[in-house]
């Protein structure tokens, strides 16, 4: 569950001063949309994903704001903790803003994960006042590539015409996807049902902290209608190893997601903060 918390009190500021920063970075231009054209060069089953998530003839995505309620725990049969999630993410430099707020031994605990000018930082801070994991590096941003990629699979589909995500067809129900952001390219398997939707997203490319195990896997479920796109509205996180069970650390349900949002209109980190 470490893994995926970081942050601190202080760092709620760092969250809307990064937030402010990438939203003057990456103005919202474009006002072109995803064309079936778009579709051409995708394997069969990513692309009809894409039309069943209903994105064809949609706006293309510039950023995306996604809240979650997050289930969380630290290791096979412990204890699990609840938090809200409050996410902001951007695309044309890819850009990933992760804040949540829980309890940790009746301790309060703030994280914020930051993904931003293809580097990544994670901070968990306890009761506003020492850290509990601070990570950062080469590594850790590659690892935290894989997340991204995993972001725009499940919460912007939209994106993944994009001339930056390659395909290499597997079969009917899968197809490879490999992301490419600065020094940092990454590949995923995805997985898809009789029906079209995407289910499962597996990458053996994140492993960077000594809890990470050999692959990362998200299944899928829940598909419903978020704003007039078609998403999974549930989710787990799962590490596999070679040498003991999988461990699943992580269990997401999404409430909102919102596309393109104005920079006047983005979220800042005490709306999260008064959800608690």
């Amino acid at each position: 569950m470490l893994a995926i918390l970081s942050g601190c009190t202080s760092l709620t500021s760092r969250f809307d001063d990064t937030l402010e920063r990438q939203a003057a970075a990456q103005p919202l231009r474009d006002t072109s949309r995803v064309s079936e054209a778009d579709l051409a060069r995708l394997p069969a089953p990513v692309a009809t994903y894409l039309r069943r998530a209903g994105v064809v003839g949609r706006p293309r995505v510039h950023n995306f704001v996604v809240e979650m309620d997050a289930r969380l725990n630290q290791g096979l049969g412990k204890p699990w903790m609840e938090t809200p999630v409050l996410q902001v993410s951007f695309v044309e430099r890819p850009a990933r803003l992760f804040l949540l707020k829980t309890t940790m031994k009746g301790l309060p605990v703030t994280g914020l994960h930051e993904y931003a000018d293809v580097a990544a930082h994670m901070r968990i801070r306890v009761a506003g006042l020492y850290d509990v994991v601070d990570a950062s590096g080469d590594a850790f941003t590659r690892a935290e590539t894989v997340t991204m990629l995993n972001d725009f699979c499940i919460m912007a589909p939209a994106v993944l015409v994009d001339p930056r995500f390659s395909y290499e067809a597997v079969d009917a129900s899968s197809a490879r996807v490999t992301f490419t952001n600065g020094p940092h390219r990454v590949t995923a398997t995805l997985f898809f049902d009789a029906d079209g939707d995407l289910v499962d997203f597996s990458s053996d490319d994140r492993r960077a902290l000594p809890d990470d195990g050999d692959r990362w896997t998200t299944p899928l479920r829940a598909y419903r209608d978020f704003g007039g796109t078609r998403l999974a509205g549930e989710g787990d996180a799962i590490w596999h190893y070679r040498d003991k069970p999988p461990w699943t650390y992580g269990v997401f349900a999404i409430r909102s997601v919102r596309y393109n949002v104005p920079a006047a209109d983005l979220p800042r980190a005490r709306q999260l903060q008064g959800r608690r």
